[in-house]
């Protein structure tokens, strides 16, 4: 579908699960990456985050695929790490044509019961973190004076109400109003700016959020199912690295301001 022969794309949150499917499925279709994640555990979210193996693992599949890689270990939610993780790119690569803003946290807890801590981590990795690359990555493709493509991950989440995930919910839908302006302030330099809007997908996330909540992941599978029009339980990783292939190639050129769901029908109820 895509030709990305000589395009560099950034993809945050690269280690494993979602980011890993776009490393992979970008570097199948021609693109250098880098692939950018924390490699270490943060008082939040209740589960293990990527690790440096997670990390090594995912440039070691881009490599196997005749492309190059770098891994960057930085922290989404720090503007001097973001700002050295995207100059790093630009020294080794020369420029940056796609990001792709897909670091992020989930967990589960009625809004009363969310600490100020929990919030704020919530708040700051999935929506900071978008701003941040977004941030240092869009002067950079300006300059560059041959477009670009950015996509942002938000969720179904990001769409509607969720009990039990209102900061992760308040941050997915501030992901779609920052994807919405900014692509109106990009889109004179021929820069797109799209989100993604998956339901649950079959990622440690998942797990992890099982685990945090105390229940039997069984049980997570199965409540996701039900809002599922079509047969299935979880979506692939795979599943959300087309849609954002076909985002970032020349098909969807002029696809800007979408958001994309992968939800299983989710939306339609």
């Amino acid at each position: 579908m895509a030709e990305l022969n000589g395009k560099v794309a950034l993809i945050t949150g690269a280690a494993r699960g979602q980011g890993r499917a776009h490393a992979i499925t970008l570097a199948r279709a021609g693109a250098d990456i880098a692939a950018l994640d924390i490699c270490h555990d943060l008082p939040y979210p209740r589960y293990g985050l990527a690790t440096q193996a997670d990390l090594d693992d995912t440039v070691h599949e881009v490599q196997s695929l005749g492309r190059r890689a770098l891994a960057l270990v930085a922290d989404v939610r720090s503007a001097s790490a973001m700002e050295a993780a995207v100059q790093a790119t630009i020294s080794t690569f020369g420029h940056i044509d796609i990001l792709i803003c897909n670091a992020g946290i989930a967990d589960m807890a009625t809004t009363w019961d969310v600490t100020e801590e929990w919030w704020d981590v919530m708040l700051d990795v999935n929506l900071k973190g978008a701003w941040l690359a977004a941030k240092y990555v869009v002067p950079q493709m300006i300059a560059q004076q041959r477009g670009g493509r950015i996509i942002m991950t938000s969720s179904v989440a990001g769409l509607k109400g969720m009990a039990g995930l209102s900061h992760y919910c308040a941050a997915k839908w501030g992901v779609v109003g920052l994807a919405r302006s900014l692509a109106l302030e990009v889109a004179p330099f021929g820069i797109t700016v799209n989100t993604l809007h998956p339901t649950g997908v079959d990622t440690p996330l998942i797990t992890g959020m099982a685990q945090a909540a105390g229940m039997p992941k069984a049980q997570l599978v199965d409540q996701l199912r039900d809002g599922h029009p079509l047969p299935v339980d979880l979506v692939a990783p795979q599943d959300i690295a087309n849609a954002a292939l076909w985002l970032v190639s020349d098909a969807a050129r002029y696809v800007t301001g979408l958001e994309l769901k992968i939800d299983a029908g989710e939306m339609l109820r």
